[in-house]
């Protein structure tokens, strides 16, 4: 039997899925001798130059987050024999998925159902800070392993809403699962971390009630059903289920994403306070997995404190039940506060306006979450506008830190953030150290980009002559 090698050093072993982008097969590495999963497109889409690039986005977005909780990235590149197709290796993830598990067991236990969403939220909490929203959580793509650990799978139809990762979608495509699609996904409006919370409640409500939440003849009836139909209430067919476990699922299931949960995180808090663990579904013991879950959270464990509010979660428009946390909302409006007084050259009150969000948001969401890391450059540039050289240095070192340890050295704003410090130094009077900086960043994009680049030229004819900028 001929044996199908991919890269020239994977073998496809036998076909174990299939989505709308692609197939997955089950491989074999020669080099490192381990077994793989390989990702490969559909052959009739192979001129789609679009689905393309998502494809291979999904290798890049993925390796970035490096999450316990989704497959480790190996490899990706493009088949070099006929017809050429992209490819994608990762770990190979072995168990069930919840759809089995839901076939097998119908409706879960309380605990089971928020150990199983706990680590649901921990993978979203981590993708959500890098942008990246999964857009088609379903119980299919959820893979419970031996080890009790739950898999986040198929990050194929992720987007990211940065400048080159945006909206990856071809006018006609359908892009999601009707079942679990949420109403601004189906009428194409913004994708949030909120879109994914909405599925994600979804399957937490059937795998309680064994019920699907949305069904009907047909796609678009299910649809009709998403955007205008009220989800039916967790109280009645779970009526023993605690408050606060209620109050959230029911509050991701809202129509308006800013009726949802702030994010991720708040909904793993919530969750973490019924997880029992997964001994019903698996024998785990002795898991490798397990031993060092806990010794990992037994110092948050001791520190837990008790729930005093069974309703203590805020929303994405930043109302709570009740709580005084700053919410992605009022940070985006603090941004835009700010910006507005800076162009009116008021950039004192600006400057003290957004500082004081950017504090109060570190603790919150992190210091590297992708919103806060765009106001932190927002913070960093009204300094620099406002000819504040001295205060706005320490904040692009740290903002370079942050993002190159976070990103890799080429991200877009790691590199801007590099220039920007670099023409602080030069407005301060330390030319060597702004020379030696702009001719490590000219090496580094040509290692990159090449020595033609429109970029490299920049950086390279201020490496040469540095002056201030007037």
């Amino acid at each position: 039997m001929t044996v199908t090698v991919v890269g020239g050093r994977y073998d496809l072993i036998r076909q174990v899925g299939a989505g709308g982008m692609g197939q997955v097969f089950e491989g074999f590495d020669r080099n490192l001798k381990r077994r793989v999963a390989v990702k490969l497109t559909h052959i009739d889409l192979e001129t789609d130059s679009e689905w393309t690039r998502r494809f291979l986005r999904e290798a890049e977005l993925m390796a970035t987050v490096g999450h316990p909780g989704a497959p480790a990235i190996h490899d990706a590149g493009i088949t070099d024999t006929e017809p050429h197709r992209p490819y994608l290796v990762m770990e190979f993830v072995d168990g069930v998925t919840l759809e089995d598990v839901l076939a097998r067991h119908r409706r879960l236990p309380f605990g089971v159902v928020a150990t199983l969403g706990a680590q649901v939220a921990a993978v979203l909490a981590a993708t959500h800070r890098h942008r990246i929203y999964h857009r088609d959580l379903k119980p299919s793509n959820l893979m419970l392993c031996h080890n009790s650990t739950v898999k986040v799978l198929d990050f194929g139809l992720a987007v990211a809403p940065d400048t080159d990762r945006s909206r990856y979608t071809s006018t006609g495509q359908t892009i999601g699962t009707p079942a679990f699609m949420a109403p601004e996904q189906i009428e194409s409006r913004e994708i949030t971390p909120q879109t994914d919370l909405y599925a994600l409640g979804l399957i937490l409500h059937e795998l309680l009630t064994g019920e699907r939440v949305f069904a009907g003849a047909n796609a678009f009836s299910v649809w009709s059903r998403q955007v205008s139909a009220a989800p039916p209430d967790i109280r009645a067919a779970c009526p023993g289920i605690p408050a606060d476990l209620a109050g959230v699922l029911m509050c991701m299931l809202e129509k308006k994403p800013e009726a949802r949960p702030a994010g991720a995180t708040v909904v793993h808090a919530v969750l973490m306070r019924h997880a029992t663990g997964l001994a019903e579904l698996v024998d785990d013991a002795d898991s490798p997995a397990r031993l060092y879950a806990a010794a990992v959270s037994a110092p948050a464990l001791s520190a837990a404190r008790p729930v005093d509010d069974p309703a203590e979660f805020p929303s994405a428009a930043g109302k709570r039940v009740p709580t005084g946390d700053l919410s992605r909302g009022d940070l985006h409006r603090a941004v835009q506060r700010a910006r507005k007084l800076a162009d009116e050259s008021r950039y004192h009150p600006a400057v003290r306006h957004l500082h004081t969000a950017v504090r109060a948001a570190v603790p919150l969401l992190g210091a590297r979450d992708a919103d806060v890391v765009d106001a932190r450059v927002q913070l960093a540039g009204l300094r620099f506008e406002s000819g504040e050289y001295a205060e706005a240095a320490p904040l692009y070192r740290a903002l370079i830190d942050d993002l190159t340890a976070e990103r890799g050295p080429y991200d877009d704003q790691v590199v801007y953030c590099q220039r920007r410090l670099a023409e602080c130094l030069l407005h301060l009077g330390d030319t060597g150290e702004a020379r030696e900086r702009f001719r490590r960043l000219q090496t580094q994009l040509e290692a990159r980009y090449g020595a033609a680049d429109r970029r490299v030229s920049e950086i390279r004819a201020l490496a040469r002559e540095p002056r201030p900028e007037p």
